[in-house]
């Protein structure tokens, strides 16, 4: 084996680890029993320092040294250079990371999510305040072990939106906001002018995951690689390529949270799908970025989900499954309802022009 193909052997064993963390997670947030949170958030711990010890190890160090050597004169922009760029880049910057704090992270962030299920539930902010101070002590400790030059979220944000500084997303936000702020206000002035009451009544729980199901299928979700299930708030969780599993909430007497949200769980999914198969479980086998991810679920929440044109084509499906509901709401109405922009502190249910904000 070329150096290279033991390094990818290497990232493989990682991506299993780091799969059965996923899979673990993804089961906290939906079907475990609350008895399991504590043995869960230990093993999600042990989990990631022994992904991170493998990742950082200094024959991890030697065996990319040599890839990158053997592979000196590689096309810049072939998959093996690019692999290994990023392959670089990852590893300097998780060295920068004790797997002792590494292993405390993820530990305390599985065991903060148990609270905030509960807390939430019981509207109950207090109960969660102490492990949002201890996440947010966390993220602090990250920043300064990582480093950063002017501004500690830009060891942060380099996660999510990779060589992007918090001056550069700030300048867009501000911009963001100069617009956006006084357009809402305009448009709350009218909010009588939209009557989305068509919205909020009752919907069978059970017809509502149908039409979940079959929307998301509609639009290229492939159940045979995923799979729709409950949760407190809905995300996508990529167990690998094969299993790219999304979640969602439902609401009885207000139809958008499920079907919207699903719609935007399954953008995502749609992407995960979609990546080339042959870069699996290895460091340019996953999303770009962040950005880049919420453009493909904002795609089909939105451009598509909300467009006059889909819901000429979907909605007589949508009143056969709800007759009594919207049997005699016209599709205009329901169109405007479901545009109807109104500032809300509920970002899975907000518009697409507040949700933004």
């Amino acid at each position: 084996m070329s150096h290279l193909d033991t390094l990818k052997a290497r990232f493989s064993e990682i991506y299993d680890l780091n799969a059965a963390a996923s899979l673990l997670s993804w089961d906290q947030e939906t079907y475990m029993p609350p008895g399991g949170g504590d043995s869960r958030s230990r093993t999600l711990g042990t989990l990631s320092r022994l992904a991170h010890e493998m990742s950082t190890s200094p024959e991890f160090a030697r065996l990319l040294e040599a890839a990158e050597q053997e592979s000196q004169h590689a096309e810049p922009d072939s998959d093996e250079a690019r692999l290994l760029w990023w392959a670089r880049r990852d590893f300097e910057r998780a060295s920068k990371l004790p797997a002792s704090f590494v292993h405390e992270l993820t530990e305390t962030s599985s065991l903060a999510t148990q609270v905030w299920q509960v807390a939430r539930a019981d509207d109950d902010f207090e109960r969660f305040a102490p492990w949002l101070e201890k996440l947010v002590g966390l993220q602090r400790r990250m920043a300064e072990y990582i480093g950063y030059t002017e501004h500690p979220y830009d060891a942060l944000l380099d996660q999510y939106e990779p060589d992007v500084t918090f001056a550069e997303a700030s300048a867009i936000f501000d911009e963001l906001r100069a617009e956006t702020v006084p357009l809402v206000h305009r448009i709350a002035e009218h909010a009588d002018a939209v009557d989305d009451s068509p919205l909020h009544q009752p919907f069978d729980e059970a017809k509502q995951w149908e039409l979940a199901h079959h929307v998301t299928a509609l639009v290229g979700y492939d159940y045979e690689r995923g799979r729709l299930d409950p949760t407190t708030h809905p995300f996508c969780s990529t167990i690998n390529q094969g299993d790219v599993r999304i979640t969602g909430r439902v609401e009885a007497d207000f139809f958008n949270p499920l079907f919207f949200g699903s719609l935007h769980e399954a953008g995502h999914a749609i992407y995960e799908q979609g990546l080339p198969k042959h870069l699996a479980r290895t460091p340019i086998g996953e999303s770009v970025s962040t950005a880049m991810h919420e453009s493909q679920s904002r795609l089909w929440e939105n451009i598509l989900g909300r467009s006059h044109s889909f819901w000429e084509f979907y909605y007589p499906h949508v009143q056969e499954t709800f007759p009594e509901a919207l049997g005699k709401v016209p599709l205009d109405a329901f169109y405007r309802a479901i545009n109807k922009v109104e500032p809300t502190l509920i970002r899975v249910e907000a518009d697409e022009v507040t949700y933004n904000l």
